[in-house]
């Protein structure tokens, strides 16, 4: 007897539904999309005087804004701000 496939979401029988079915339907199908959106966090850096003008001087000469600069450094890990 073949297995029966489920909905990933709500267990649901998928029995009468495509053979690549995941999702039972559109309610399930946006709770899926949104679980595996990524997510955008927001937030503020502080850094000391002396700290901003050394970041402010490498971003310029890299040619980007302070921003991209300390992004670039946090995502690619180079080492610390």
């Amino acid at each position: 007897m073949p297995v029966e496939k489920q909905c990933t979401v709500c267990n649901k029988s998928l029995a009468g539904y495509r053979s690549h079915a995941e999702v039972c339907g559109s309610t399930c199908r946006g709770i899926k999309f949104r679980a595996n959106k990524e997510v955008v966090v927001p937030m503020k850096l502080a850094f000391s005087a002396k700290n901003f003008e050394a970041i402010k001087t490498a971003a310029e000469s890299a040619g980007v804004s302070i921003t991209q600069y300390a992004h670039d450094r946090v995502m690619f890990n180079e080492g610390s701000l």
